[in-house]
C-alpha cells in the first residue's frame, strides 16, 4: 500500500459535532497531564518547621502503687442452639 499525503477521496469525513468533541477531549486530557505532571515533579512546601522541647517542660513520670490482681473470669458454656427444618411448601 503506498503512503498517501492525502485521504482518498471517498474516505467519510467525521461530523463536525464529533469533531469538536474530540478537540475538547484532547485539550481535557493535556491539561489533565500537565496536572499531573506538575502535582509529580513539584516539591511540597514545608508548612511548620521542628519545634525543639526543652527538657525543663516534659515532666517527670511519676511510680505508682499497682493495685490487687483482678478476680479471675468464670467461663461458661455456650447455650445450644435449636433450629427446626426448613419448610419447602410443595407446588
Amino acid at each position: 500500500m503506498l503512503l498517501r499525503s492525502n485521504p482518498p477521496v471517498n474516505m467519510p469525513k467525521m461530523r463536525p459535532a464529533w469533531r469538536i468533541k474530540m478537540i475538547v477531549l484532547c485539550v481535557l486530557a493535556g491539561g489533565y497531564a500537565l496536572f499531573m505532571w506538575h502535582v509529580v515533579t513539584t516539591k511540597p512546601r514545608v508548612l511548620m518547621q521542628r519545634v525543639l522541647i526543652p527538657v525543663d517542660v516534659v515532666k517527670p513520670k511519676t511510680q505508682t502503687l499497682k493495685g490487687p490482681p483482678a478476680p479471675p473470669v468464670p467461663l461458661m458454656d455456650a447455650p445450644a442452639i435449636v433450629v427446626p427444618p426448613p419448610h419447602i411448601p410443595a407446588r
